[in-house]
């Protein structure tokens, strides 16, 4: 049984700029990595993550979304991570998974790469973590970046983490249903996030970097979109049940690279 929610998309990175990106290129691109010191030490957290509001709700303890616009919620069962209380609903998200791991989260909603990469050595660099975990280009694909822009990008924030040899992690793009009709650029999403993918992965084999993919666990039947159980109100966002999903799958990653 479904029920119709009249709920606010308070969950910032719904709303997505309309201007594009175009190929901006961030303030550090053109970094050369230094030998890597297997034996070098740093004083931060276990890792970081970076990325937009995939990343930024995971880390997130709870939010109250109201009555304002038409989403349907699966309530039988009604989820664990919800309650409804009249016209509105709680959700519950994973703050622990961050705390209890020596984690960080450091998503901001409704960014792009290029955001990113402009405050990445204040969020991340700066903080000395062992592992730097790379999450993005959802956003510049809604914009209209190209993926050889949103690489350049994602290349440049990796290579000056190897560069403070620190560990390496990136992250696939997940699913996305092509109904979710705010991206509105390109339409067929599913396709132009696998092929992001794609080179995402080849960079980090050429590179020697870790790759992360959570892809093949949220996607639906066809491939392209984010399975109907990993729903959160737009077709786009994870809920939380596909957050615990993912963290089997990095923190594995993370353990074996941090011994």
């Amino acid at each position: 049984m479904r029920i119709r929610l009249f709920l606010i998309l308070a969950i910032a990175g719904v709303v997505f700029s309309t201007a594009s990106c175009g190929d901006k290129e961030g303030p550090t691109n053109d970094i050369s990595p230094e030998q890597k010191d297997p034996t070098a030490a740093h004083s931060g957290p276990k890792a970081v993550f970076i990325g937009d509001s995939i990343t930024w709700q995971w880390g997130l303890v709870n939010r109250t979304l109201k009555e304002s616009q038409q989403v349907i919620i699966s309530t039988n069962p009604m989820p664990a991570w919800m309650s409804i209380s009249g016209n509105s609903v709680v959700i519950t998200w994973h703050a622990s998974f961050f705390t209890k791991n020596d984690y960080v989260d450091k998503g901001v909603s409704a960014e792009n790469t290029t955001q990113m990469l402009e405050r990445y050595q204040k969020d991340v660099l700066s903080q000395d973590p062992w592992c730097v975990v790379i999450m993005g280009g959802t956003n510049d694909l809604a914009q209209g970046v190209s993926k050889e822009a949103i690489l350049k990008n994602i290349s440049s924030m990796a290579e000056q983490a190897a560069a403070k040899n620190m560990e390496v992690i990136l992250c696939s793009v997940t699913p996305c249903n092509d109904a979710y009709s705010r991206l509105s650029a390109p339409n067929t999403k599913g396709d132009h996030i696998l092929r992001l993918n794609n080179m995402i992965k080849a960079y980090a084999a050429e590179k020697g970097f870790t790759y992360c993919d959570y892809h093949p666990a949220l996607v639906a039947a066809d491939g392209l979109a984010l399975k109907e159980a990993y729903w959160l109100y737009d077709h786009l966002h994870p809920n939380p049940d596909a957050y615990t999903v993912m963290e089997g799958i990095i923190k594995p990653i993370i353990d074996s690279l941090i011994k």
